[in-house]
C-alpha cells in the first residue's frame, strides 16, 4: 500500500482570458499549495477500481476524479491489475481548493510508484491533463503559474513561508455554473505580471468573483471580515466559495483564526507548502 498526502491549493491570482473552442475557458493563474490535505491510500488489487472515503458525499464511480485518474493510468500504461483507493477527506468538497484534483494527482503518483511503471514527472503531467484541469498543478505543487485551462504548469520561485486562514461558508458553488455564467464582457486587458516578477508585487485577484459575489454576497462579506480582523489581503480561491486571508505572521494568523472560527466552523489555519504531494 502507498499512502500519499495530497495538499489543497489556492489561487493567488486568477484571470479569465477568454473561451476556447473546446468549451473550456482560457485562464492565467498563480496557484499555491497549502498545508490542508487529504490522505490518499492506494492498494493493488486483482482487477477493477474501488473508491472508499470518509466523506459520504463524494461519488464512488467514474464521476470521481480519483477514479478517472486510476482509469487513465491503467489504460495508458497497460498494467495488469486493479486498485483500491481510500480517501480520508480534510479538504472541503466543491470549495475552490482542488480537493478532487489533489486526490487524483495522489492516485497517479501512488500507482506509478506501486506498480513500478517508471513514468517520469513529465509523463504523469501528460496523464494529469487528461484527468482534470488542476491535476497537473497538484502533481507539481508549490508556487506555479498555470495557463491554458490550468493544465500548463510553470514552476515559480516558491512563496516565502506564509500563514493563511481559509474560510469555507456553509454552501458550495458549482465550478461549471461559475464558468457558464462568466460573461466575457468582464475580460479586460491582460493584467497578470510576468512569471519572474516577485510575488510581493502581485495583488490578490480573482476574475470569477464577478460571477460568484453577486449571487453569494457572503463571499464578499467574509473577505471584509478577514481584513478587518487583521489579514493583509483576502481573496476567493478558484470558483469559490472558500475565501483565504493572507496574514502578516503566524501570531497574527492564529489571532484571526480564533475569531473567524467562532462564526465559520469550516475555517482552517494553514501555511504555504512547496510541494503538491508527499509520501
Amino acid at each position: 500500500m502507498i499512502k500519499v498526502t495530497a495538499f489543497a491549493k489556492i489561487n493567488l491570482y486568477l484571470e479569465v482570458i477568454g473561451k476556447r473552442e473546446d468549451g473550456y475557458h482560457e485562464i492565467d493563474s498563480i496557484m499555491q499549495s497549502v498545508s490542508l490535505f487529504d490522505a490518499v491510500s492506494v492498494l493493488r488489487t486483482e482487477s477493477g477500481i474501488e473508491i472508499a472515503s470518509s466523506e459520504l458525499r463524494i461519488p464512488k464511480d467514474k464521476t470521481n476524479t480519483a477514479y478517472r485518474a486510476a482509469e487513465v493510468f491503467i489504460d495508458r500504461t497497460g498494467i495488469k491489475g486493479g486498485v483500491a483507493i481510500e480517501i480520508a477527506k480534510k479538504i472541503p468538497i466543491a470549495a475552490g481548493l482542488a480537493g478532487g484534483s489533489a486526490d487524483a494527482a495522489a492516485v497517479l503518483f501512488g500507482m506509478n510508484k506501486m506498480f513500478g511503471a517508471g513514468l517520469s514527472e513529465s509523463d504523469l503531467i501528460t496523464l494529469a491533463a487528461e484527468v482534470g484541469s488542476d491535476v497537473a498543478f497538484c502533481l507539481t505543487g508549490g508556487t506555479c503559474r498555470c495557463r491554458g485551462r490550468g493544465e500548463l504548469v510553470d514552476k515559480m520561485t516558491d512563496l516565502p513561508l506564509t500563514w493563511l486562514i481559509l474560510v469555507k461558508p456553509d454552501f458550495s458553488v458549482s465550478t461549471k455554473w461559475v464558468y457558464d455564467n462568466f460573461d466575457l464582457v468582464f475580460i479586460k486587458e491582460h493584467r497578470l505580471v510576468d512569471v519572474h516578477t516577485p510575488l510581493s508585487a502581485i495583488h490578490l485577484y480573482n476574475d470569477l468573483e464577478k460571477v460568484v459575489v453577486p449571487k453569494y454576497p457572503e463571499v464578499g462579506e467574509i473577505k471584509k471580515k478577514l481584513v478587518r480582523l487583521g489579514c493583509l489581503q483576502a481573496e476567493m480561491s478558484g470558483s469559490g466559495p472558500t475565501v483565504f486571508g493572507m496574514a502578516k505572521d503566524e501570531a497574527s494568523a492564529k489571532k484571526v483564526f480564533s475569531e473567524i472560527k467562532k462564526e465559520y466552523a469550516q475555517s482552517f489555519l494553514v501555511r504555504t507548502v512547496s510541494t503538491g504531494l508527499s509520501v
